[in-house]
């Protein structure tokens, strides 16, 4: 399986031929999907980088909080 990285630049891969393949066609019809599906190519491979960038970074301890009052 890729990791998380590698799909996220994987998925930009995707949308670039989504975008080269819209300028090959003629029909307009498949132009706009193939623009919609670049663009959801970029959306992913975004996700993907977030998701990377948070399980990259250290996770926070829970500070412990006041002491309980007793009655």
């Amino acid at each position: 399986m890729l990791d998380t990285w590698n799909r996220a630049e994987y998925y930009r891969d995707l949308a670039e031929e989504c975008r080269r393949l819209a300028t090959g066609t003629l029909s307009s019809q498949m132009k706009k999907r193939y623009l919609v599906m670049a663009r959801d190519y970029i959306l992913l491979a975004d996700v993907e980088e977030q998701a990377h960038a948070l399980r990259a970074r250290p996770r926070l301890r829970k500070m412990p909080g006041p002491p309980e009052r007793l009655p």
